[in-house]
């Protein structure tokens, strides 16, 4: 399958010169200044992605794990080997990012940082590398790793935890162009599924009306985000409140603006409620409602419901409880979702190949262009020593030179190029870089 997700890698040309000039010297200087300028970012090109979902882990942890990271994420840039660095954080999932050029060492100090964050336990988080960590992310963009299957939300949050990567310049080489990848793929993996426009909102609200006796009466909506307004469509027989720090609000023209303040006494007379706020603290705590007959889907990350209102005849659900609910249904893998999933391994092998690619090419331009400008100082040095030289032999020695340097790299070129289970294509690639490293200093 042909990909066109990213432009190919650029190479870099070494100068040819037919002969010695009086610059030689100046110009080997040059040639290890850019040398040392090619980008860090096109270097660190593993990928490592740590992260927890709603598949893995409780709801508390990951709001726990949310407020650390809103404090500390400044912490995780500057971690050990990391070179770039990106985060997707949604109601149902956290996951970090990062472009390094020490996988091991990265990984080891991301998942000591997790250990102090209250509520995990074994299990609760996930690790993948290299393609796995492509395709990982490729699943969440196209929806075949949400809740509901095609959820059209997550497209908009990849892309929108790219754009806050680069913009805050934590991001400016792999990841960037992984995510860009990510909402290419998502979107192509989305004319296959013919759910695609579906969402955790929808479905959820489907499941609250199901556990009401009879269509709700009253409905109280706290927050006027999508999915409130979402809610607010698709229950056009019911009267509506919405509370709300506004004054007024042309997306919901049918409903009646509830002040903060009035929010318990409105609450009170309605059978189905709905929040999905950004509020820090719960908006309904226990002792706000009596316990006639409601529901109450809080949506929100962090809540905004206390989960001790769940008593009587009163049911409150959380994400938690909507993972749990969506997870006991059978499951039917159509067609459509089967081709998405081809199309990810596809895209996901095809970036890989070419994020290698990328970092060979960066790589092994730079072994020659160091062993170009040795070469060059070398023959100087010892054309110098030999002044009677004639133009013809002086070639000579020049070619011989040329044809040296060629023969001493073919080796560890071709073995950059080739791989084995015990030793993979990546793992060479840092040993030739590595010992080549040394003969820079």
């Amino acid at each position: 399958m042909k990909s066109t997700l990213v432009a190919a890698p650029e190479t870099v040309s070494l100068p040819r010169r037919a002969g010695l000039e009086g610059d030689d010297l100046e110009g080997s200087r040059r040639t290890r200044a850019r040398t040392a300028k090619l980008s860090a970012a096109t270097k660190a090109s593993s990928i490592i992605l740590v992260g927890t979902s709603f598949k893995t882990s409780s709801l508390a942890f990951r709001e726990a794990l949310a407020v650390r990271l809103s404090r500390e994420s400044t912490k995780l840039v500057r971690l050990s080997g990391v070179k770039e660095y990106a985060q997707l954080v949604t109601c149902n999932r956290i996951e970090i990012l990062m472009a390094t050029d020490s996988a091991k060492t990265a990984e080891r100090a991301l998942l000591e940082w997790l250990s102090r964050t209250p509520g995990i336990s074994p299990g609760s988080t996930y690790v993948h590398q290299g393609v796995d960590a492509i395709a990982h992310l490729f699943r969440v963009a196209s929806g075949l790793d949400s809740m509901v299957l095609g959820e059209e939300q997550i497209l908009t949050q990849v892309r929108e935890a790219g754009v806050a990567a680069r913009t805050s310049r934590s991001s400016r080489g792999s990841l960037s162009a992984l995510f860009d990848a990510s909402v290419n793929v998502g979107r192509r993996a989305r004319e296959t599924l013919r759910r695609a426009d579906e969402s955790v909102s929808s479905t959820a609200l489907r499941f609250a009306l199901s556990r009401l006796p009879r269509a709700p009466r009253n409905v109280l909506l706290i927050g006027t985000g999508k999915t409130t307004r979402l809610a607010a469509n698709q229950l056009g027989g019911a009267r509506l409140y919405v509370a709300t720090r506004r004054a007024s609000l042309t997306s919901f023209s049918r409903a009646t603006v509830v002040s903060h303040n009035d929010l318990r006494r409105v609450a009170a007379r309605c059978d189905l409620i709905i929040s999905a706020t950004k509020h820090r603290g719960y908006v309904l705590k226990k002792g706000d409602l009596d316990e006639k007959r409601r529901v109450i889907l809080d949506l929100a990350f962090p809540r905004n419901v206390d989960p001790r209102l769940n008593a009587g005849q009163v049911e409150v659900y959380n994400l938690d409880d909507l993972a749990k609910e969506f997870s006991s249904r059978p499951a039917s893998p159509a067609p459509e979702a089967r081709r998405a999933e081809e199309l990810v391994s596809a895209e996901a092998e095809s970036f890989s190949r070419w994020l290698l690619a990328s970092r060979q090419s960066t790589a092994l331009s730079r072994v020659y262009l160091w062993a170009e400008g040795t070469r060059r100082e070398e023959t100087d040095a010892a054309l110098r020593r030999l002044p009677r030289l004639s133009e013809r032999e002086r070639k000579v020695v020049e070619a011989m030179s040329r044809r040296l340097v060629s023969k001493l790299l073919a080796p560890p070129t071709s073995f950059v190029k080739s791989s084995s289970q015990e030793l993979p294509q990546d793992w060479r690639l840092d040993l030739v870089q590595r010992i080549f490293e040394q003969g820079e200093k």
